[in-house]
């Protein structure tokens, strides 16, 4: 099985349906856009801005204060939108946030890896099968922050594989560039995972390509 941050849902979601104030999708590039087009054909009467912060693309090479450096100018402009919800749709941006003890003027929800049932994190991430081993694939700002680090603490069913230079890679695919060929990547990597996660919202454009690499899972 495979898992991709478009398939986040959001519940409890009737105290917005009376706001006509925006929601803003926050991504270094187009990552977001899966993710912000199912939320758009699930919820059509809303208003929306994509905010993809090209400027600085790629995130997945970036340190923690570079990224917090790059979030505190975006902030700015964020909060010129006056949104009722804020979705960063970046998991490296994500990852780099959550810790921080922020306070915001409006919602905000942070896209971020998981592994089921991780008593450390969010434990409605899904249900977890006996004996099952799992590959999660991140940046590497991603794989290095202190999130993930929690994530998979003590879990000897995890391997964290994090992918240098890929969603720079698949950023300008998407944009008419050539579609990057990641069977390279995985030639030397284990094959028989039962799940893999796919722990940055740019992969997601090449999931047929890793039900091709991991068959099985």
């Amino acid at each position: 099985e495979y898992k991709d941050y478009s398939d986040t849902e959001y519940r409890n979601y009737s105290e917005f349906e009376m706001d006509n104030r925006c929601i803003v999708f926050y991504d270094s590039g187009t990552g977001g856009l899966r993710l912000f087009e199912k939320t758009r054909k699930a919820f059509p009467s809303e208003n929306y801005v994509y905010f993809a912060d090209e400027k600085y693309m790629p995130f997945g090479d970036k340190s923690k204060e570079e990224l917090l450096k790059i979030f505190d100018e975006a902030e700015k402009k964020i909060v010129s939108f006056c949104p009722k919800l804020l979705v960063v749709a970046c998991n490296t941006m994500s990852c780099a946030l959550i810790d921080e003890e922020r306070s915001f003027p409006f919602r905000t929800i942070f896209v971020t890896p998981f592994v089921p049932e991780n008593e450390k994190t969010n434990k409605s991430s899904g249900g977890r099968k006996s004996g099952g081993k799992w590959l999660l694939l991140t940046t590497p700002a991603t794989a290095k922050s202190d999130y993930v680090k929690r994530l998979i603490s003590g879990d000897k069913n995890v391997d964290l594989l994090p992918q240098k230079g890929l969603a720079e890679e698949v950023e300008k695919w998407i944009k008419g560039g050539k579609k990057p060929d990641i069977s390279l990547n995985f030639k030397d990597c284990e094959k028989n995972y039962d799940y893999v996660f796919l722990g940055c919202t740019h992969y997601g454009f090449l999931k047929n390509d890793f039900k091709k690499i991991f068959p099985e899972s």
